[in-house]
């Protein structure tokens, strides 16, 4: 996995071994778990706001991020199939 600066704001480039968890970081509300992106060097955490009432905002949120990673990964299945039958 490699991050770098562009234009933009930070790329990301996920490599074979990119994990993602989610992690508790204490108990209680003002401990929320976070999600968290890592591999090789590089870090991303996903933390939720302090203000527990944009809680239900933040969840709304990674419903759409997962919902938007399953698109692409659709995208990216299809494309390598249509890759191998040409290869094929």
């Amino acid at each position: 996995m490699t991050a770098m600066w562009d234009g933009l704001g930070l790329r990301w480039t996920v490599g074979a071994g990119t994990e993602v968890t989610v992690e508790e970081t204490g108990t209680g509300a003002s401990h929320p778990p976070v999600l968290v992106l890592a591999g090789g060097l590089c870090v991303v955490t996903l933390v939720p706001p302090e203000d527990q009432t944009a809680w239900t905002g933040c969840a709304v949120f990674l419903r759409r991020l997962r919902d938007h990673a399953e698109d692409l990964a659709a995208l990216l299945e299809a494309r390598a199939e249509r890759r191998d039958r040409a290869q094929g």
